[in-house]
């Protein structure tokens, strides 16, 4: 089924719609996704299909209760359909400017409005998966041994880094929190009124709170100043130990996302130079761990 007869035969099975009256565009942006605007009468929605090879990343059912999970905390648009088995989901279609990481850092006003709809599902929110960081680092290891991809040379000593992190960071641990694990500037969406909406949980979970932040950190990038001010908004002051363990969340966040792009590079059929993608985080990685203030995150955590 090629790509336009597989998103009419979904239509046709969205029950909340007549499908005669459906007329859809696709949406630009999105790696692993295909997302389509849908006019139905005098409303719009957004139609969303599971691109091919991403069960290998994504519990399509986990994402689904995480999103409802996020929409009854009011940070995310209502799950209106799903149709199986594919998986696709419709929600409403939000009317607003999707954020970029260039429009994000030029703002204060806009980083301190993200962490608090950050946090707002931190608070409210219960996911049902769980998602350890570290240990989702080893699986996303062993699957692109799998299926045979690029590694770099230094692979085993950036995986040494991340065991000395990861053991670091066992003091003062805080609770797990739901955590959205794909703070993406493309995930952001300011409507009309200046709300701030978080789409897609395809990779939700309950997770360290900082895992998130530092993720936010690394997308866009902050400023260490900007850094300084997630922590004061999330925290209500500034709190060296947790912004240290921003600064290293945000290199566990390039190691996971380098492993899944090389994953992807072998097995994705979507249009994306997953491979130049995931070398750049790699060397990113690389360059957070020489940061003259390396030693200092990881004794102060």
């Amino acid at each position: 089924m090629d790509g336009i007869t597989a998103v009419e035969d979904i239509i046709k099975r969205v029950d909340i719609w007549d499908h005669n009256e459906v007329r859809y565009r696709q949406l630009s942006g999105g790696m692993t996704n295909h997302s389509y605007i849908c006019h139905v009468r005098d409303k719009k929605y957004v139609l969303r299909i599971p691109g091919s090879g991403t069960d290998v990343f994504i519990n399509r059912a986990h994402e689904l209760s995480c999103a409802i999970a996020a929409a009854k905390a009011g940070a995310s648009p209502d799950v209106l359909c799903v149709v199986a088995p594919e998986g696709a989901v419709v929600t409403p279609f939000i009317d607003g400017e999707v954020l970029h990481a260039d429009t994000v850092v030029a703002d204060d006003n806009r980083i301190a409005k993200i962490v608090a709809a950050v946090q707002q599902v931190h608070a409210k929110a219960v996911f049902e998966p769980v998602t350890h960081t570290f240990d989702l680092i080893r699986r996303y290891t062993q699957t692109a041994r799998d299926v045979d991809a690029f590694f770099p040379y230094d692979f085993d000593w950036m995986c040494a880094i991340a065991d000395k992190i990861e053991q670091a960071m066992e003091r003062n641990n805080p609770p797990a929190v739901a955590c959205h694990n794909d703070l993406f500037p493309e995930n952001f969406i300011i409507d009309a009124n200046g709300k701030l909406w978080i789409l897609d949980w395809e990779y939700g979970g309950m997770n360290d709170p900082y895992f998130d932040l530092g993720d936010l950190a690394v997308e866009h990038p902050l400023t260490r100043k900007q850094e300084e001010l997630v922590i004061q908004t999330y925290c209500g002051e500034v709190q060296p130990h947790r912004l240290y363990r921003i600064l290293l969340h945000k290199l566990t966040a390039d190691l996971r996302w380098s492993l899944w792009a090389m994953i992807q590079d072998r097995i994705s059929k979507i249009d994306f130079d997953f491979y130049t993608y995931g070398l750049g985080r790699y060397a990113r990685f690389r360059a957070n761990y020489y940061h003259r203030e390396f030693k200092t995150w990881l004794e102060g955590v």
